[in-house]
């Protein structure tokens, strides 16, 4: 009975001399990663794939011909180059009579544009300008003037895109054939320049929107004359 008991303390002892390493690799590393049947580690997952943004869901008016009309309330400030030369003010203290720098309201007038959706946020669009007002005459107390007449081509972007609202600015070239004259009764020619508006715009339909905008002009070929205006206008658009 002795023996026997011996026998069995000695295969006990050979088991747990076997069982315990493995539980001891157990315990130092219980999150082990799987292992494939063959004893290779399992292949990394792909890398996460970033989409592209979705496209702005706002009206566009790319593809779409335009026709806008627009009214503003300006006021400007006119520097001859020649001191001689009336620009609607004048002055006692000079030996001309005539204003150094004539400031003042610019005369009412009515744009007029003609433009095309290039892009989702480009347009391009050429403007007239025609005077309703007559602006001053050639000489002091002549109110007989010229009416204004302006082409002014350019491009419009768009920013800042909402669901039916968004930001623009424009920039424009300025050809100024308003027929002024000088004392002498001649033309004093074509001025050129800049100009460039900025606003909110709200597109209530695909065929249609309106406007709010604040405008800056400057030319510089007959005198220098830079405006300030703020006005509203109204688009419609077809295909």
């Amino acid at each position: 009975m002795g023996g026997l008991s011996i026998r069995a303390i000695r295969a006990l002892a050979l088991v747990l001399v076997g069982v315990t390493p493995a539980l001891a690799d157990r315990v130092a590393d219980p999150v082990a990663p799987a292992k494939d049947p063959a004893g290779a580690p399992s292949a990394p997952s792909p890398p996460h794939r970033v989409l592209p943004a979705p496209e702005p869901t706002g009206v566009t008016h790319q593809g779409q011909f335009e026709v806008s009309l627009r009214l503003a309330i300006g006021l400007r400030a006119i520097i001859p180059y020649d001191k001689a030369d009336y620009c609607g003010d004048t002055d006692t203290s000079t030996s001309t009579g005539n204003a150094p720098v004539c400031t003042g309201r610019a005369p009412f007038s009515m744009d007029f544009e003609l433009g095309y959706g290039l892009a989702r946020r480009i347009d391009v669009f050429a403007e007239l300008r025609v005077g309703i007002e007559a602006d001053f005459g050639t000489v002091a107390g002549l109110t007989a003037g010229p009416r204004m007449l302006h082409l002014s081509p350019g491009a419009r972007f768009f920013f800042s895109d909402a669901r039916s609202s968004k930001l623009f600015t424009t920039a424009q070239a300025v050809f100024d054939f308003s027929g002024y004259k000088d004392a002498g009764g001649n033309g004093r020619g074509t001025d050129l320049g800049v100009r460039n508006l900025n606003g909110l715009w709200f597109d209530l339909e695909q065929a249609y929107g309106f406007y709010a905008y604040i405008g800056e002009t400057a030319t510089f070929s007959r005198w220098l004359r830079f405006e300030l205006e703020a006005g509203v206008g109204v688009q419609g658009r077809y295909r």
